[in-house]
């Protein structure tokens, strides 16, 4: 049980350390990405192996959390700490938690649409072509003209013959 809530404990706080950046630029630093990696390959791999783990591996995963916590808290109040008044003052304000939003969601809306349009382009379907390719046998072409098939068009010649080659294969 400890195992699969510090797993998902992980996995959340590695992807608000990933979107840190996004939302809030002056408490973020150019290395959060391999932070946030990995607290989310922590928490994955601790609910993939949540059934290997058994017995007193489960104080070691306490203790490997409460190590975390305080890593994050001193990062969290390091940074603090390093913002001037004015950004303190900004990130209570409303307008900017509402401007980093919206500007999140531009982004995301941005992405979705690009990768709407790539998957479009591979499921439009290309255009037949405006010649259609014809198979001709020269002997077919002597026995058409014997037959008196000039009044058929090509196509209409061609399915005229193919009928008649499978009444013969059904007859013989």
């Amino acid at each position: 049980m400890f195992v699969s809530f510090f797993g998902y404990v992980f996995l959340l706080l590695g992807f608000l350390i990933l979107a840190l950046p996004l939302i809030l630029v002056e408490l973020s630093r150019p290395r959060d990405w391999l932070m946030g990696g990995l607290f989310l390959f922590v928490g994955l791999f601790l609910l993939a192996e949540n059934d290997l783990l058994r017995g007193s591996i489960n104080l070691l995963v306490v203790s490997m959390a409460i190590l975390y916590g305080k890593m994050i808290l001193e990062i969290i109040q390091n940074r603090w700490n390093q913002l001037s008044d004015n950004e303190k003052n900004q990130i209570y304000s409303f307008d900017r938690w509402f401007e980093s939003f919206k500007q999140l969601g531009q982004i995301f809306t941005l992405l979705v649409n690009r990768v709407l349009n790539f998957f479009k382009h591979f499921i439009a379907q290309s255009p037949k072509p405006l010649k259609e390719k014809k198979w001709v046998h020269p002997e077919l072409i002597e026995e058409t003209k014997k037959e008196g098939g000039d009044q058929f068009d090509s196509t209409d010649s061609n399915k005229v013959r193919n009928q008649k080659r499978t009444e013969n294969q059904e007859t013989s």
